[in-house]
Formats: C-alpha cells, sequence, structure tokens
C-alpha cells in the first residue's frame, strides 16, 4: 500500500471524525445523510487502514462523491437565492457566492485528487507489500 493511500484514508477518518464530533457535541439535530456519510469515512478509513478491500470502495466512492457534489454545487452557486446567502459568513471579504463557488472548487479538487490516488493504488497492489513490511 503507498503512502499516498494511508494518508487518503487519514484524511477521511478525520473528515468523519470531526463531522461526528461537531454533530455530538453541538446537541443539535444532524440530518440522517450527512452522520452516513461520515460513517462510511470513518469505516473507510479504518478499513483501508486494515488493507481491507470494503474501505477501498468506501473512500474512492466517496472520492467521486464528492467530486461530483462539489460540480453541482459550483453549477448551483449563480443561482443560489439571496434569501440563501444572507446569513452566510464572509471569509476573507469574499461575497457569499463566491465562497460558495470556492468551497465547490476545493471539493472537487480534493475529491478528484483523492480519486487519482486511489485509483492508482487498488488493494489487488497491497498483497505484495506485506511480505516487505
Amino acid at each position: 500500500m503507498r503512502n499516498t493511500t494511508k494518508l487518503i484514508a487519514l484524511f477521511w477518518l478525520m473528515v468523519g471524525a470531526s463531522i461526528w464530533w461537531s454533530a455530538l457535541a453541538s446537541n443539535a439535530p444532524t440530518p440522517f445523510s450527512l452522520r452516513f456519510f461520515a460513517t462510511i469515512q470513518v469505516l473507510g478509513g479504518i478499513f483501508v487502514l486494515m488493507r481491507l478491500t470494503l474501505g477501498w470502495v468506501f473512500l474512492i466512492t466517496m472520492s467521486v462523491f464528492v467530486m461530483v457534489t462539489g460540480l453541482f454545487a459550483l453549477l448551483t452557486a449563480p443561482f443560489m437565492p439571496d434569501e440563501m446567502l444572507q446569513n452566510a459568513p464572509r471569509l476573507l471579504g469574499l461575497p457569499p457566492r463566491w465562497l460558495v463557488a470556492l468551497t465547490a472548487v476545493v471539493g472537487v479538487i480534493i475529491g478528484r485528487l483523492c480519486w487519482l490516488g486511489l485509483s492508482k493504488d487498488p488493494p489487488s497492489r497491497w498483497a505484495g507489500d506485506e511480505a516487505e513490511s
């Protein structure tokens, strides 16, 4: 297993754990879909670090999901109603609409890089690594 695959697994594990942490710490109702994807991220990260193929499937699926979701968010950012953006945070002096678009672009890039890293290191290549360790 490549080090990049381990880093991707740790990244998704941290993302999922931080989502769960914020959901549990805030005591606010958290959407089921957010909890579901956070669980998939945590399990995928753990399973990849345990060298289980199911973890690789979870994480490559999450990477594609983030990439596609980011593209849809990027396409819809110009059409978001002003009512949705009035309470959005303003970071670095950027208008909320641009911040949404920038966040979507970052999501697409992260998803693409994770997908590329995982697709170049499939589980079928991990078997030879155990003898080297």
